[in-house]
């Protein structure tokens, strides 16, 4: 397959990533320039592409597992970052959403050994001693957030989103993709402990949440837009580029047919005709339970079973034949700085279930390595269309 034409601007069909009900859409704008406080950064959609399907893909990336579904999103180099959950608003339940960027916690910079929903109410996580004012630490020198999580209960409607590693109040530091192994973030805290990859858990509510009327959300709309008060968040910028703006130049850009969706989501039913099978629910959520150590899954080998590779019809010969890619590595790093709150859960702890229902792991590489790993060609997983009934004559 050549890969020369092709275009990584997910905006031209649903560029969300999804699993058991949950998803996330992959944003890369350029990196905010100067050490002054930004606005929030349009939208720059990237096009996930499943790893299951793709079997030139690094073998130390996860695959899909039980309540785990895994992707890869091709980037550039030097952009800025952001995750975009406000695709979950209508969801019958509350949601909770704990973040880990290459093995570390962006809101408490804590290690993300498992995808727990933790609060910091009278002492410091680190240094287990009581807090100040505030949840201030002196031995930290800075003041904690109450939580290890953004929710649906504490953040207002259209501001379900995530830049950056918070740092002051009302502040964070743009994510910034870059091979300078000194930036990166994690590299700083957990060394050699790191991955290169994002994991994304979602909890839900243990009750479904009161029935809420729908208005379309633009990104960055004041508050006075979506509840009707009287002022406007100081983080606000008049310049935020809307939900619905898609990126377009006029040219339709040629895509893989591996790239897109015959997805249902009401917001994407536009781009259906120029999409073809790509997202598949197939591979997700079989009930298994949520297994501990979720950073050091993200990094161990994987490699398809012999009764894998016939499910998805291939045989052995060609399977041992692709050779994977050997990916850049990139780290993320601190940008610059933007206005952006991370909400305070108004609830308690036992407001929400103890496990995740879903967890997305979303891989990364550069564009050039992405191009690599699709030119190795696509499987089928959507196994045989009579399921159970594929045995058995069927028909009139």
């Amino acid at each position: 397959m050549s890969t020369k034409n092709i275009n990584f601007n997910g905006s031209i069909c649903d560029y969300l990533m999804r699993i058991n009900g949950f998803s996330c859409g992959f944003n890369t704008p350029p990196s905010l320039k100067g050490e002054t406080t930004h606005g929030l950064p349009p939208y720059a959609k990237r096009v996930p592409f499943l790893v299951d399907e793709y079997p030139a893909c690094p073998e130390n990336w996860m695959r899909s597992e039980g309540k785990i579904k895994s992707y890869f999103v091709p980037v550039q180099e030097g952009n800025g970052m952001w995750l975009d959950f406000n695709s979950n608003d209508n969801h019958a339940y509350h949601l909770a959403i704990v973040v880990s960027v290459q093995g570390v916690n962006p809101i408490t910079g804590l290690p993300c050994k498992d995808a727990q929903l933790e609060q910091y109410i009278e002492k410091c996580p680190r240094h287990k001693i009581k807090f100040g004012p505030d949840r201030y630490c002196k031995e930290c020198d800075h003041k904690w957030p109450k939580q290890n999580y953004i929710s649906t209960t504490g953040t207002p409607r259209g501001y379900l989103w995530l830049d950056g590693f918070k740092t002051a109040e009302g502040i964070v530091r743009q994510y910034i993709l870059t091979s300078e192994k000194m930036k990166g973030v994690a590299s700083n805290i957990i060394g050699e402990d790191r991955v290169f990859a994002l994991g994304i858990s979602f909890f839900l509510s243990k009750e479904k949440k009161p029935i809420q009327p729908s208005y379309p959300i633009l990104r960055g709309a004041p508050l006075t837009q979506i509840y009707n008060i009287s002022s406007s968040p100081q983080f606000f910028s008049p310049t935020h580029t809307p939900l619905n703006w898609d990126n377009s130049t006029g040219v339709s850009p040629i895509v893989p047919s591996s790239v897109c969706s015959n997805s249902t989501d009401t917001y994407s039913s536009k781009w259906q005709n120029r999409c073809s099978d790509y997202y598949d629910e197939s591979s997700s959520g079989s009930g298994m339970d949520y297994v501990d150590e979720f950073r050091a899954r993200l990094s161990r080998k994987s490699k398809s079973s012999d009764s894998q590779i016939k499910t998805q019809g291939m045989t052995k010969s060609f399977a041992k034949s692709i050779i994977p890619v050997e990916t850049k590595k990139l780290e993320v790093g601190a940008g610059t700085e933007i206005s952006q709150l991370i909400h305070d859960d108004p609830n308690g702890l036992d407001f929400w279930k103890d496990s995740p229902e879903g967890i997305l792991c979303i891989n990364y590489c550069t564009e050039i390595d992405g191009k690599k790993i699709i030119e190795g060609g696509k499987i089928n997983i959507n196994g045989h269309k009579d399921g159970f009934l594929q045995d058995v004559p069927v028909g009139n």
